[in-house]
């Protein structure tokens, strides 16, 4: 039975855009608890069907901001005020994922959805690794995720 899912969304190629895909890896090497389902997207449109499992869901990305590395938790409606600072690699990021979700079912409920987010510059272009800022934030996110799954 899933007792929560988690979504690090992110392009390696990217460089600290990848920030989501390190806390994944981060996340499956501590080993992932029992009913916890772990997964990697690239594209933050892929979220508007996966939302729908009646069960806390982690979203963990990179949103342009300063200082470079700080580790923010949002709920989806805390970041929608912060939308300016959203980065997606795609059209659609993780607002507007979530605002189709609202819009398709309106009786969605999405009050078990937050998002672990580190500030990053924006990126300039294809590179691989996280600069060492966005790097230190990795395990401290991995940390806060299972806090607000519960599992830590």
């Amino acid at each position: 039975m899933m007792r929560a899912r988690v979504f690090g969304l992110g392009q390696p190629a990217a460089g600290d855009d990848g920030f989501g895909v390190a806390v994944v890896r981060a996340l499956r090497e501590r080993g992932v608890p029992r009913g916890v389902e772990v997964q990697h997207l690239s594209d933050p449109s892929s979220l508007a069907a996966l939302l729908d499992a009646n069960v806390p869901v982690v979203i963990v990305d990179a949103v342009l901001g300063s200082p470079p590395g700080e580790l923010l938790a949002l709920t989806p409606d805390e970041l929608a005020t912060r939308a300016p600072l959203r980065v997606s690699s795609h059209g659609l990021g993780i607002t507007e994922a979530i605002g189709l979700v609202r819009v398709l079912d309106a009786g969605a409920d999405l009050s078990e959805v937050r998002i672990v987010a580190v500030t990053i510059t924006r990126p300039a272009g294809y590179r691989y690794g996280l600069s060492a800022e966005v790097a230190a934030a990795v395990p401290r996110a991995a940390d806060r995720v299972l806090q607000l799954l519960g599992v830590a």
